[in-house]
């Protein structure tokens, strides 16, 4: 995984938002209840609640601006800031919530201090550290953010296991120096190919006292990367692997709380969640 160094990571996810604009709309719902379990919510009204005592939320690594809408909807009397280093993302950000007087949309790099003058009380990082060269480093620039007293939500992806992350790796590393296109056909390879190991109906695959609904993603999970979802258009399964094998380092709990300790001081942990795709985490600035 060392040779792993998101050096491609702005060309191929401004890549990726030209192809799929309207993933944030798309997979609104299921992402929204993902969040929620993910950072300790028990349902909307209860990110509601703690919205409310925010007065700037910070959307770091917003993408199209899906969850910029969702803290928008709920915190109509907050500031909400969005930023990326997508130009396509932000226009579709700005095409769908530029007219919200609440939203401040701007461009930045998130691998460098954010030139703010606001301090906020919530910060989320969801789904984008992992994607940065030095995620220590993107942590220090989003704390200096953060006032005391402030939340900040961030989530890395997961390593599986021995044999899958070896053929992550292997993938990831080949595709480094090959273009969006390429990666983005590959990806549609290996879409379809979870799409017909769904269609074999192989129901309730058990591993290592884990059941698994299906065969394809038993597979995904253990074996080889091939995620697909029959609930939404196939464009945006093909976009969730296109994601993942662009220079995607994978991190266990352990390794992202030592990463924590060595990066910031005076911080305490809220909340710890983990699941086949993920780890997130809330931490509060303490001083």
């Amino acid at each position: 995984m060392e040779k792993i160094k998101n050096k491609n990571t702005f060309r191929l996810f401004n890549y990726k938002w030209k192809k799929v604009p309207d993933w944030g709309i798309k997979t609104e719902k299921i992402y929204v209840n993902w969040y929620l379990k993910r950072y300790g919510f028990k349902n909307i009204a209860s990110l509601k609640k703690f919205l409310k005592t925010k007065n700037n939320i910070f959307d770091a690594g917003c993408g199209v601006g899906r969850d910029t809408k969702l803290f928008a909807k709920l915190a109509p009397k907050s500031n909400i800031f969005a930023c990326d280093q997508s130009t396509h993302a932000l226009k579709e950000v700005r095409k769908n919530l530029g007219k919200l007087k609440n939203v401040k949309i701007f461009k930045a790099d998130i691998t460098k201090k954010i030139k703010k003058k606001e301090k906020f009380d919530f910060i989320s990082c969801d789904q984008v550290l992992h994607h940065t060269p030095n995620p220590g480093q993107t942590l220090k620039n989003l704390y200096s953010s953060l006032k005391v007293g402030g939340y900040l939500n961030f989530f890395v992806c997961r390593k599986k296991n021995a044999y899958r992350d070896f053929v992550d790796d292997h993938l990831m590393d080949y595709f480094q120096n090959k273009s969006p296109k390429e990666l983005w056909e590959f990806s549609k390879i290996v879409t379809n190919f979870g799409k017909a190991l769904y269609d074999l109906k192989i129901l309730n695959v058990k591993f290592n006292n884990k059941k698994y609904s299906n065969i394809q993603l038993f597979i995904h999970n253990q074996i080889f990367r091939c995620w697909y979802n029959p609930n939404i258009d196939l464009k945006l399964s093909i976009s969730s692997n296109y994601d993942w094998f662009s220079n995607n380092p994978r991190y266990n709990t352990y390794e992202i709380k030592k990463i924590l300790k060595n990066s910031l001081k005076n911080y305490k942990i809220i909340n710890t969640f983990n699941d086949d795709a993920s780890v997130s985490i809330q931490i509060k600035k303490l001083k």
